[in-house]
Order: C-alpha cells, then structure tokens, then sequence
C-alpha cells in the first residue's frame, strides 16, 4: 500500500504543477524573485555579490541529485576512470559554484558597462577579432558556457565590434525581457535562435559579430555528430554554416577571471574555413574543428564548464545511451547564447 501511494503522488504533483492556471502566476513571481535577487546584489560590494552567487551555486549542487548525477556523469564520460572521484566531484562542485557566480554577476551588468573597460576586463589577442572585422563580412564568434561567456558578449561592442547574439528565448515572458534588457546596455543585439537565419546573415552583411555557443546538446535531426572528449557529440552545425555560405571568419573566444576580480578575454587566431568538395562534408570539418579548439579550452579549466548540462544525451542510432541521458537529462539545446 505504501509502494503504490508513493507512486500515484507524484504524477499528481506534476499535474499540478503544469496546471495551465497556475502557470501564469508562477513565472511572474519567478520574475519578481529574479528581478529583486538582482536588484539586492546590486547594493552589495561586487566580490560579496559574487562569493553570494557561488554559495548559490553550491547549494543547487546539494539540492539538485539530478543535476549533480549528470555533472559527475559528464565528468567520468570525458575524462574516464583516470580521473579519481574525489576530483570528479570537486571539479563538479566548483563547476556548480562558477555557474552560479555568472548569473549573480548579471546584478552588476549595468556598473560594468560604464566603468572604464581597463578596470573590468584584460584582452589577448584582441587583433584577431579587430582585423576579422575589417574585412567588412561580418564575424562569427564562437565559444561555449565556458569563462564568462556572458561579460564577454557584453564587453566587446565596447571595443568596436557590437555582438548579435543567438539566443533561445525563456518560456517566461517578463523575465526573458528583463534578462535582454541587461543584456543589451552597451548595444548588442539579440537574435531568437528559432528565427535566427535571417537575423544573422542581416547582422554579418552590416558588419556585425554574431555570437553562438557551440557546447550543447541538439535534439532530434538537426545536429552533427562530432567528436567530443572521445564521445560522438551531437553538435549544432550553424556557425560552419554560416561561415561557408557568408565567407565570414571565424574567431574563438575563451575567458577565465583573475585574481583581481577582472576577467581575461582572448580572442584566438581565426579558424581557417574553405570549401573542398560536398558541402555537408565541409560543414562537418569545420564543426569538429572548433569543437576541438573548445575541447582543448575545458581540458585547460574543466571547473570553468558547465558540466550540468547534459551535453551527451542525444545519441547515435547505433551508440549505447549515455547512463544520465537515461534516467533524467537535461532541456537545454544547442547554438544559442542562453
């Protein structure tokens, strides 16, 4: 009696949980309790609303068995057993922790955008990206949920190169607003991933740089299988894409934060993208060519990562499923900025 209670609870629980009355209500207080989380950490010192998004972060990392599994489970899939699981679990931990100062970072968006750009960041290699952009085609710049993915879309107009940004758009209308609006004080523009074709190819042809993140999941038909850690990935071919049919560069970009609160921004030498034969083969060999430079940047930092994110859960047909795709996954898909 007992076992057959427990189970008939919690369909019941998420009925109502996706009752359509109450979604309504739910997303505009998930609104409020993000707007004014902001707002609080806003009126804190930046180090103390930083440390705050950390412990955050590592609470999520206790509550969350589902996000934890699939985190270790990433862990253990690129890595293998050579890597102990006492480390397993503390790059998953710091992982956790870093996602969560990347969202409390968002409260000082604004401060950022007006303080002089030496105080806020460090550049390297910063004349890839100047000197893509002068050959007046537009650039694709790519990286993943790596670093600080979201200061450095915010920084660059700043230096001259004004992003448009490839995003999935949120469920939750107000909040989705209130989270462009952050991003978009210094200029960029955002692009709905679902519609984003013509917004991009718009944005190259004014001589715009166009942001995708290239480290997630693609559900269904539309991705590539391409090496990733060892695994096959299914990977969104969009920036490969874009750069062949638009003869756009592409240029990679990776941050990590220093010891002085700043954060390092190196933009790395173009990837060199030319038409050799069929072009989905073409499309192919450009995709894994920067999923390697990614590859390369999360085995340098992997608590940088967002190992969360079950990056391996769509598989090949004749692939064995990977053990967290299994059970659970998660809902995030591929070559948005979000």
């Amino acid at each position: 009696m007992r076992r057959s209670r427990r189970r008939s609870r919690f369909p019941l629980l998420r009925r109502i949980r996706h009752l359509e009355r109450l979604r309504a209500p739910r997303r505009y207080l998930a609104y409020l309790a993000c707007r004014a989380a902001l707002s609080g950490l806003s009126l804190l010192p930046r180090p103390i609303g930083r440390g705050a998004g950390r412990a955050c972060g590592l609470l999520f990392y206790v509550l969350s068995a589902r996000h934890r599994r699939i985190a270790l489970d990433n862990l253990r899939l690129a890595f293998g057993d050579g890597l102990p699981r006492r480390e397993r679990a503390r790059l998953a931990r710091a992982s956790f922790a870093h996602a969560g100062m990347i969202m409390a970072d968002a409260a000082y968006f604004v401060r950022s955008a007006r303080q002089p750009i030496e105080r806020v960041a460090v550049y390297e290699g910063k004349e890839h990206l100047l000197q893509a952009a002068a050959g007046h085609r537009g650039v694709l710049v790519f990286s993943g949920h790596f670093g600080h993915w979201e200061l450095v879309a915010l920084l660059q107009a700043r230096i001259g190169v004004p992003f448009s940004m490839v995003v999935r758009p949120l469920e939750n209308g107000r909040l989705d607003a209130y989270l462009g609006r952050l991003r978009r004080v210094t200029g960029n523009e955002l692009i709905s991933k679902y519609h984003a074709a013509r917004g991009v190819l718009k944005a190259l042809h004014a001589g715009r740089a166009v942001a995708l993140l290239i480290d997630q999941n693609v559900r269904g038909d539309g991705g590539l299988f391409v090496d990733f850690f060892g695994v096959p990935a299914s990977t969104t071919p969009a920036l490969a894409t874009f750069a062949l049919k638009s003869g756009a560069p592409i240029v990679p970009v990776f941050s990590s934060l220093l010891a002085d609160g700043r954060i390092l921004i190196r933009y790395g030498p173009p990837v060199h993208v030319s038409r050799r034969g069929v072009l989905s083969d073409d499309i192919r060999a450009v995709t894994q060519a920067c999923t390697h430079i990614l590859e390369e940047e999360i085995r340098r930092r992997p608590e940088c990562w967002l190992w969360m994110h079950n990056r391996w859960r769509t598989r090949p047909a004749t692939a064995p499923v990977h053990r967290a795709a299994e059970r659970d996954g998660a809902a995030a898909e591929a070559g948005s900025f979000s």
